[in-house]
């Protein structure tokens, strides 16, 4: 079974299976027209197929007359800030994100430095079907220039937007697991810029991850481990790209990444009032955090171009995931890895309070997530399927179903980025939460 998920911010899939290099080249070549040959840059993180999808995207973007800046191994939301930075027309970031060493993928930027809107992924799409890409001779051939040394720009601009002052006297010790992503190479100089101590956790970008890159807790037994020896404060996970964080305590407690937005969130939006975004399928922790600040809520379907987007058009300060993404209105509206370490960092330092104490100071919910893998074919019946489960509740289809009540949530919905169905449920309690979990599962046994 050939494994291709199709979105409106580019394409992703199993390398060698479904994502091969005649198909890379023709996206980067229906990119490459949409961008009109202007310049674009390109950027992957460390997997091993990386410099094959690499080459074949560069090479199509010079077909079309594109030039190239070649960023290299670099974080997605560096790379995000350059366009900006540099007046580029886009970005293509090569990354999985959270997804195993099999996948890989084409993510596309437009030139405000976010994941293409739908109008523009639609557009993208089009080309890519139409297979119609722009095409130039010798003379009008793009070139490639290796950039070197960006980093040292967005991490000056991460001292602006910190109190760097306040981490510095706190004399935070922490851990960080960069899963041998493509954080690995900007460990050191993050924990030179915000000055803390840091305990870096597999750093090299081999091209192998020493588990799987989502940050969550069943990845995190290093960190806990070597947290306990260090008596660490605080020790942080990485995914592949540097979109998403997830945490531990100095307590050892490997925390859910449900945890890191409305973590941040409690303390920024102090001083930073507004609209805050997330998705269907994030806990209420963070309603109820932007609640007790006087700020609204917007719900957006799952995915960081949604959530960004509604950032931009509601003028949010803050928009984020329960994966663990967070994106600061007033810094770059993207996911961004470092930014979020950044805040969590200033929290504990401004408000001189263990990790744990500020964990227990949320309100707190049972989450349960489950997956069911599914053959692409069959997926979106079952999801239908599931409307007769819940034939006796009020239904929001805003993305997949999603019911509620005075007690929690219930989502059932298809994956964006790997061929199954997410089935996601938040109670009060967390018997309760296990049991409603089951119950969806079992009625939608195992699709053939």
């Amino acid at each position: 079974m050939k494994l291709l998920k199709i979105g409106i911010s580019g394409v992703r899939g199993i390398v060698g299976e479904s994502i091969t290099p005649k198909l890379v080249m023709d996206f980067a070549a229906a990119f490459g027209t949409y961008v009109n040959g202007r310049t674009v840059l390109v950027g992957r993180d460390t997997r091993v197929s990386g410099p094959l999808l690499h080459s074949a995207c560069t090479a199509a973007l010079l077909s079309t007359g594109c030039d190239v800046h070649d960023l290299g191994i670099c974080p997605t939301p560096i790379l995000q800030r350059l366009v900006v930075k540099l007046g580029a027309k886009g970005g293509v970031a090569i990354t999985a994100g959270h997804n195993d060493i099999a996948w890989n993928a084409l993510t596309f930027i437009n030139r405000d430095g976010t994941y293409l809107n739908p109008f523009q992924g639609a557009e993208v799409l089009d080309l890519y079907h139409l297979g119609k890409f722009r095409k130039v001779g010798t003379d009008g051939l793009g070139k490639v220039r290796e950039l070197s040394g960006y980093a040292d720009d967005y991490f000056e601009l991460l001292r602006t937007f910190l109190d760097v002052e306040a981490i510095a006297r706190a004399k935070l010790r922490v851990v960080v697991d960069a899963c041998n992503g493509a954080g690995s190479g900007f460990l050191e100089r993050m924990a030179r810029a915000l000055r803390f101590e840091l305990i870096p956790v597999n750093t090299e970008p081999n091209g192998f991850f020493p588990h799987d890159p989502e940050p969550r807790p069943r990845n995190a037994q290093q960190v806990v481990s070597i947290l306990k020896v260090v008596a660490a404060d605080v020790g942080v996970l990485l995914n592949s790209d540097v979109s998403r964080i997830s945490l531990v305590s100095e307590t050892a407690e490997s925390l859910s990444e449900e945890f890191t937005f409305p973590l941040v969130a409690s303390e920024y939006l102090k001083t930073h009032r507004g609209p805050v975004v997330t998705n269907l399928s994030t806990s209420r922790m963070i309603e109820d955090v932007a609640k007790a600040r006087g700020c609204p809520i917007v719900r957006t379907k799952v995915g960081q171009s949604f959530a960004v987007h509604a950032m931009l058009q509601e003028g949010a300060v803050l928009a984020g995931e329960g994966s663990g993404g967070v994106a600061f209105g007033a810094f770059h509206p993207a996911f961004d890895g470092f930014l979020t370490i950044g805040v969590v960092l200033e929290t504990l330092a401004r408000q001189g309070k263990k990790l744990s104490r500020l964990i227990e100071e949320l309100p707190r919910y049972h989450i349960v997530k489950e997956k069911i893998y599914c053959p692409p074919a069959r997926i979106h019946a079952v999801v239908s399927e599931i409307k007769k489960f819940f034939r006796r509740h009020e239904i929001d289809a805003s993305d997949g179903i999603r019911v509620e009540d005075k007690t929690g949530w219930i989502q059932v919905r298809t994956s964006g980025t790997e061929p199954m169905i997410r089935v996601i449920v938040e109670d009060e309690s967390k018997e309760r939460a296990r049991e409603r979990a089951d119950e969806v599962i079992n009625f939608i046994g195992v699709p053939v």
